[in-house]
């Protein structure tokens, strides 16, 4: 497995930081750490040119909180990470991730795919809605196209092409992460995952390190919400429907 592997740690969580050491070990797994950003500790001038209250306001259903801001500017630095470096793609790994003895296999067998994709989820609920599958030789796990995509983020690959399309869509942002990355339309993201899913949460994700919202009033936040999920629903429908008229991407896996 020679992609990089990006372990996403808040200095102070060293509980977690040895949980994940543990099991990366155990899969030998080369990995490095990058300290995740504290969302209480950005200025007023860094939190600004990274996220956008007037688009947040407009975009979705509630003001983001330090932590979630926090998060996303975590991921934007494995992002620029990954393009630095020049690596085709990496995986990416949040703290709280559980990771599965299939998975290197996985890796494996998605570094001898096609560069027809940019991110590949490693998690997400079970059973899944998908609109086409894939099955990966020599391993137990199959490459799916979603109907609606999971909100999870601690466990992804990347490609270097879907970093940068993030990068430069992404910057301002103003989405938790985990719902910015269903809208995977918004930055033409090739998005897939890996069913059954090789990585799960560890009960350290029951115990959040980002923190709480920020909250407006209830009826407006619930109009908000409707208006959101709303407009999620009419681009994902018409993301599929554009899907469903291109060629298979993966033709050589006999896609069923």
């Amino acid at each position: 497995m020679s992609c990089p592997v990006y372990l996403i740690n808040l200095p102070r969580d060293t509980r977690r930081l040895a949980v994940m050491q543990a099991q990366l070990q155990r899969l030998a797994l080369p990995f490095e750490v990058t300290p995740a950003v504290y969302g209480r500790d950005l200025s007023a001038e860094e939190r600004a040119r990274l996220y956008s209250p007037a688009l947040n306001r407009a975009r979705f259903h509630q003001a983001m909180a330090p932590g979630e801001i926090g998060c996303y500017a975590s991921h934007l630095q494995v992002w620029q990470r990954l393009v630095d470096s020049g690596a085709p793609h990496a995986l990416v790994l949040e703290d709280d991730a559980e990771l599965r003895p299939e998975l290197p296999a996985a890796l494996q067998a998605v570094a001898a795919l096609p560069p027809h994709w940019d991110m590949i989820k490693l998690i997400g609920r079970e059973p899944e809605s998908v609109l086409q599958s894939w099955p990966l030789p020599g391993c137990a796990v199959e490459l799916v196209r979603y109907q609606r995509a999971p909100s999870l983020t601690c466990a992804y690959l990347v490609s270097r092409d879907g970093a940068l399309k993030l990068l430069r869509s992404r910057r301002p942002f103003f989405r938790p992460i985990d719902v910015d990355l269903r809208h995977w339309w918004e930055a033409d993201l090739r998005l897939f995952g890996l069913t059954p899913y090789p990585a799960g949460q560890t009960d350290e994700a029951t115990t959040s390190s980002i923190g709480s919202r920020e909250f407006g009033a209830w009826w407006s936040r619930r109009w908000r919400k409707g208006r959101t999920q709303w407009h999620y629903s009419r681009g994902n429908t018409r993301a599929n429907r554009a899907l469903q008229a291109l060629p298979d991407p993966f033709p050589e896996l006999n896609a069923r």
